[in-house]
């Protein structure tokens, strides 16, 4: 008697501070995991800012049993262009720091698609998935993590 796979699950949060581009990083992470036949959850934040926390908010949910989804593995998406002020830095800084923090920390599998450009001509071929494809990189990091954890964490 074979036993059944389970199939996997990712939880996407995703920023749509610009919609443009973040239909276009969706589009490549979606692409990557229905290939891979991945069950995938969204959760959508205004910005970047908020990307960790809602992580955050998913986690303690899972532990406290308020959701049935025990997800596999997590892609954060988003998009910041440098603008005038330093708002850019912080945000970035902080954006990429907590998450970075929470994937160690929680020992999550995480693809990180987060866009942090200078202009708006960057962050469309950075997001293009006819171009660089950074969300299918990111989908492809996640499933690459969760083998990764899979094998080690046995």
């Amino acid at each position: 008697m074979t036993q059944e796979r389970k199939m996997a699950r990712v939880l996407i949060v995703e920023a749509r501070f610009y919609n443009h581009i973040a239909d276009n990083l969706l589009r490549g992470v979606t692409t990557v995991l229905e290939a891979a036949t991945v069950d995938i959850d969204i959760i959508v934040v205004p910005g970047l800012y908020e990307i960790p926390a809602a992580l955050e908010f998913a986690l303690e949910s899972q532990r406290q049993g308020r959701i049935s989804a025990r997800y596999d593995g997590y892609v954060t998406l988003g998009c910041a262009i440098r603008g005038e002020s330093d708002h850019y830095d912080h945000i970035c800084t902080h954006a990429m720091r907590a998450i970075g923090d929470l994937s160690v920390a929680h020992r999550l599998a995480l693809g990180n698609g987060v866009l942090t450009v200078h202009n708006e001509a960057q962050a469309l071929v950075r997001s293009d998935p006819g171009r660089k494809d950074v969300g299918g990189m990111a989908a492809r990091a996640c499933l690459r993590m969760m083998e990764i954890k899979r094998d080690l964490m046995l």
